[in-house]
């Protein structure tokens, strides 16, 4: 529930950001105008160079007014050019980090509600015969200060995000703590490289009662659903795909005859977050999507800047490394304290249990890279960067995923070499090919001496 909640919060980040402040300057402007027309009675405490005349009062607040209605639409046009220049140059995608900015948001909140809280002081203040004092005029003149240190950290911010090595290292954190939350979330479950082969009496298979981007997936819910069924129920897809209605989503197979199977398909769909668009928070491919994009429109041909993609690839690298170092294919999850360890499979020994493909290394290595190596297979440059990309992978893998870089790095060979004539070029491209491969043989032989060792 949690989860689900950080995504709807997620979508209303931008108002509920902007509203908090133009709220707070509303009930500072129902305060003050407590004050001033002596509804509260606390005015009389207050230190004599606070108070002005309600003359002097008028004069404060219709300038600041006007000053603070100027630069909040100053502001919003920024804004609105920064976000063109993300569409056009880097990538539609990226726009989301900045709009979700809570500078930014907040410096437009902020002159928006002083404008306001200017207008109803100047709206409720009155003259009188005998010349009240009021305390508004003093209110409004810090709150121009403290708008002053906003924009001013506004400026700063919004010089940050234009620059282009500041947006990839932005776009590289985020998608660094997505990683670190996806690998943390199931480092302590059991893994293993594939599902068992044991057979059930019946098998159900549940389809999506809607279409959408599967966002978060309940797996305390969909484990808890396992042992109601007493079923080994296996997750057909992961967080970020898209699914229509009608496809299936969990497979659940049990010795147990469930009668009632439409209501156990609008459970466990209770179990998924259908989403209209995509978000980075639970998905780490959508992250990292987000850098490839940048890169993708750097080598493109009216930005031709491929300096910019191979400055990306070492930052795409260090995220896919993690993914490399991971064990197994699918994460085994149960609500008991039991251990699976040297029990013959059984039916019975999966039962209450879930499989989940959390690292679907060979795809997600392939799929992670496709755009980029048609793009930059011609680039000698960028061939070299993708070679030394599948090269940070290759160090911290699991001995489960050498056997796939082994195969992405002869089709990273093919797919460039035919592209080259020049004897300078393809001798780069083969030392590339061959270091990997030493690599991955010298991890295999250490792999090896390893098991032997522990056999012994």
């Amino acid at each position: 529930m949690i989860e689900k909640w950080n995504l709807n919060m997620e979508e209303a980040k931008v108002w509920l950001t902007l509203g908090g402040s133009v709220l707070f300057s509303f009930l500072l402007a129902i305060l003050v105008i407590s004050l001033d027309t002596r509804l509260i009675t606390l005015i009389e405490y207050f230190p004599a160079w606070t108070l002005t005349s309600v003359d002097l009062a008028r004069e404060i607040l219709s300038l600041l007014a006007g000053s603070l209605f100027s630069v909040a639409t100053f502001t919003f046009a920024t804004m609105l050019t920064i976000v063109t220049l993300y569409t056009s140059n880097f990538s539609p995608r990226a726009t989301e980090n900045f709009l979700l900015n809570r500078v930014s948001i907040q410096t437009l909140g902020v002159f928006l509600g002083g404008f306001i809280y200017c207008l109803s002081s100047l709206f409720f203040m009155r003259s009188s015969e005998d010349e009240f004092l009021v305390v508004s005029a003093t209110v409004a003149l810090v709150y121009a200060f403290g708008a002053v240190i906003m924009f001013t950290r506004f400026v700063y911010s919004s010089s940050q995000y234009v620059q282009l090595e500041k947006l990839i290292h932005n776009l590289y954190s985020e998608a660094e703590t997505v990683y670190q939350n996806y690998i943390k979330r199931f480092e302590d479950y059991r893994t293993v490289k594939h599902l068992p082969e044991v057979e059930y009496m019946y098998t159900y298979t549940i389809k999506a009662n809607r279409s959408g981007y599967i966002e978060h997936i309940h797996f305390d819910y969909l484990k808890s659903m396992a042992v109601e069924t007493e079923s080994l129920s296996e997750v057909k897809i992961r967080v970020g795909e898209f699914v229509s209605e009608g496809e299936p989503v969990v497979e659940i197979r049990s010795n147990k005859n469930i009668e009632d199977f439409v209501d156990l398909t609008e459970k466990v769909n209770r179990g998924f977050s259908y989403e209209e668009q995509k978000s980075a928070m639970y998905d780490p491919d959508y992250a990292r999507i987000k850098l490839t994009e940048v890169a993708l429109r750097a080598v493109s041909p009216g930005i031709n800047d491929p300096n910019t993609a191979i400055h990306i690839l070492h930052y795409k690298s260090l995220l896919e490394k993690r993914l490399a170092a991971l064990p197994g294919k699918y994460v085994l999850m149960w609500e008991s304290d039991e251990t699976l360890e040297d029990k013959e499979e059984s039916p019975e020994l999966y039962e209450g249990k879930v499989f989940y493909r959390y690292n679907d290394f060979s795809e997600d290595l392939y799929k992670g890279y496709w755009q980029l190596v048609f793009y930059m297979q011609k680039d000698i440059s960028g061939v070299h960067a993708l070679f030394e990309a599948v090269k940070t992978i290759v160090y911290p893998a699991h001995p489960d995923n050498l056997g796939f870089i082994k195969e992405y790095n002869d089709y990273l060979y093919n797919m460039t070499s035919k592209n080259f004539d020049e004897q300078f070029d393809l001798m780069i491209i083969e030392k590339d090919y061959e270091r990997i491969k030493a690599i991955i043989a010298k991890k295999e032989n250490e792999n090896k001496e390893s098991d032997k060792k522990e056999a012994v």
